[in-house]
């Protein structure tokens, strides 16, 4: 499976702009160890706004916006057919959404169970879902109510922000407080009760786990306040407060160590989606906009700019297959490698591009300065930069972090430099498929080039193995060869004219090779001791590229020019494989890496697409 995108450019005072690509830089002051009580007064001595008796409508006025997904491309959405401006969502896995009309700003109310959409009697400005399936809502009016039996209940009035937390309490932001910063009160059993604190937007938690931040603790059954500059603060259940970086102007927290946001300020039809971990405290982008959220266990929920709703798993199902495509048309994706930012980079072999795409699905392109350079191999250097190689610029490349390009000439021209790889020697290693070199590159830029004792050898995949060499395939000479770091190659026949083709070292101490017609008409995969013994494993299958997992198991790109080899693969260190078919047909798989998600990523060259497969349950 697939981590949940995995996804979020220097930030301003407040730090959430929507469109920016990270989160989490510009940080406000440390919270006090109290916010302010404003003075206020009980909810239950404010008369409240009466709820509306509306006509039940049919399910068919609960109309969808014209929308293709296009609002949200990240994590795993799916459109419910409907449109509505805010959504809540509740622990039975059904959820309750305010719809667009009318005008106004008390909406009509409906609720969306298995597939279909029922209407209630009443108008309302906000929802709130307690654990328990209780309705609560206030309306334009500041009235707060509670739903039951097709009855609502009136609670108190001044409200203005209500939330339910995990005891099935609920919360609201009454009358007082400094400008719009409202005071919050509790309410347990009828009984009200004001809490320390004050804000413009709330939403309660119902994540068990505790978790410590730089700005404070967080623990459980407590909720999030929003104010009214953006800043986001955690109550503890004992009053005691946690500060999170950054502003937002709205939060769905999930039960998984994490808070989803929409960036602040809110921007009408353009407002971006972030994720806070707060198991390992950072902001990430997500890929897409929002008017609204809402999560319970299980799925987040998320109101579009059209309209549209959309859901997504907030766990993905292991072997669950994302793919996220490319800005550029016709771009042809080839080599991909975790960076030391936490995002994947690859190359675009059609475009000229290095490409870089978040655990969450936002791809960014940067253009190569040589044009026709065909970008192709890529591995993370020990400088903290990607390094890449250039196949018709015959050039070694390199990238930091921030997008910026620098180009090294290849001393020997045309050589066409393949694959890429950090070595043990703190340099970088490459083959050369013209050149029948194996080249060496300092992160100064000093190229060094070793001859290949095979003529015409063909050298293209590149690895580091575990005895502090460096291996590689010769497709056209059907060995393995291995130099150590002061250039010494030794070669290994393979046999059979075979044509081995990636390469990587495997959780077992050995490397791990594709090689296709070895018997000569049957694929396989081989595998070679440091000492330099090689045995077969039979497949059958077209595989390109292969890579260890974090699974403990290898990992592999079919690459079938008829489209027959459409899969990712898997096949354990004993040799048993799996096949996982990509959703789209003939998209040749390519490159393959282990995420920095803990995940397995992919690029597909027809396709043009970056895609992952989820080994982590997120």
């Amino acid at each position: 499976g697939d981590k949940f995108s995995s996804v979020l450019a220097a930030l301003a005072v407040v730090v959430l702009a929507a469109g920016c690509s990270s989160a989490g830089n510009g940080l406000h002051a440390q919270l006090p160890p109290q916010m302010g009580m404003p003075e206020s007064v009980s909810p239950a001595l404010i008369h409240p706004a009466p709820m509306a008796k509306t006509a039940i409508q049919p399910g068919s006025a609960m109309s969808s916006p014209r929308s293709t997904k296009s609002d949200i491309v990240g994590l795993r959405f799916t459109q419910i057919p409907g449109s509505a401006s805010q959504v809540a969502a509740s622990a039975d896995g059904s959820i309750w959404v305010l719809s667009t009309q009318p005008s106004g700003p008390d909406k009509y109310i409906w609720h969306y169970v298995s597939g279909s959409w029922s209407n209630i009697s009443g108008l309302a400005s906000q929802l709130a879902v307690a654990p328990n399936g209780t309705l609560y809502a206030i309306n334009s009016g500041g009235g707060t109510y509670s739903y039951s039996g097709g009855t609502w209940s009136a609670l108190g009035g001044g409200a203005s922000a209500v939330t339910t937390t995990a005891d099935g309490s609920l919360y609201v932001l009454s009358n007082g407080g400094a400008g719009p910063d409202r005071a919050i009160w509790h309410n347990v059993s009828g009984t009200w009760s004001q809490v320390p604190g004050s804000g413009v937007s709330l939403a309660g938690s119902f994540d068990t786990g505790t978790y410590t931040l730089p700005g404070g603790t967080v623990s459980p059954g407590g909720l999030y306040i929003l104010n009214s500059v953006g800043s986001i603060y955690y109550e503890n259940p004992g009053g005691t407060f946690a500060q999170l970086p950054a502003s937002a102007s709205m939060l769905a927290p999930t039960t998984v160590g994490g808070v989803f946001a929409l960036a602040y300020p809110a921007n009408v039809g353009n407002t971006a989606m972030y994720f806070y971990d707060l198991t390992a405290p950072g902001w990430s982008v997500e890929a897409g906009e929002g008017v609204s959220m809402s999560s319970n266990a299980g799925y987040l929920y998320v109101i579009g700019p059209s309209g549209a709703i959309y859901s997504s798993p907030v766990r993905v199902p292991l072997g669950t297959i994302a793919q996220y495509p490319i800005p550029t048309a016709g771009a042809k994706p080839y080599g991909i490698a975790a960076g030391p930012d936490g995002n994947l980079w690859f190359t675009e072999v059609g475009a000229d591009n290095i490409g870089k795409i978040t655990p969450r699905g936002t791809i960014t392109e940067y253009p190569v300065p040589t044009a026709s350079s065909q970008p192709y191999g890529i591995a993370a250097g020990p400088d903290g930069n990607l390094w890449f190689t250039e196949m018709t610029g015959h050039n070694i490349g390199k990238i930091t972090p921030g997008g910026t390009i620098t180009e090294y000439a290849i001393p020997s021209g045309n050589v066409f430099p393949n694959g890429i790889t950090a070595g043990p020697d703190g340099n970088l290693w490459f083959t050369e498929v013209g050149g029948n070199n194996i080249g060496k590159i300092t992160t100064a830029g000093t190229i060094t080039e070793y001859p290949v004792p095979t003529a015409n050898s063909q050298p293209e995949s590149i690895a580091a193995g575990p005895d502090g060499n460096l291996w590689f395939t010769e497709g056209n000479a059907s060995k393995i060869g291995k130099i150590t770091p002061a250039g010494t190659i030794t070669e290994y026949a393979v046999g059979g004219g075979s044509f081995p083709g990636g390469i990587a070292a495997g959780p077992d101490g050995n490397l791990w090779f594709t090689a296709n017609n070895l018997y000569p008409s049957s694929d396989a995969f081989g595998k070679i001791t440091t000492g330099g013994t090689i045995t077969f494993i039979s497949s059958g299958l077209p595989a390109a590229e292969i890579t260890a997992g974090p699974d403990g198991n290898l990992w592999f790109t079919e690459n079938d020019g008829s489209g027959g080899g459409n899969n990712l693969g898997r096949i354990t260190p004993s040799g048993t494989i799996t096949e996982y078919p990509i959703p789209t047909s003939y998209v040749i798989l390519r490159g393959i890496a282990t995420g920095p998600d803990g995940n397995v990523w992919f690029t597909e060259y027809s396709g043009n697409k970056i895609g992952n497969i989820n080994l982590s349950g997120k």
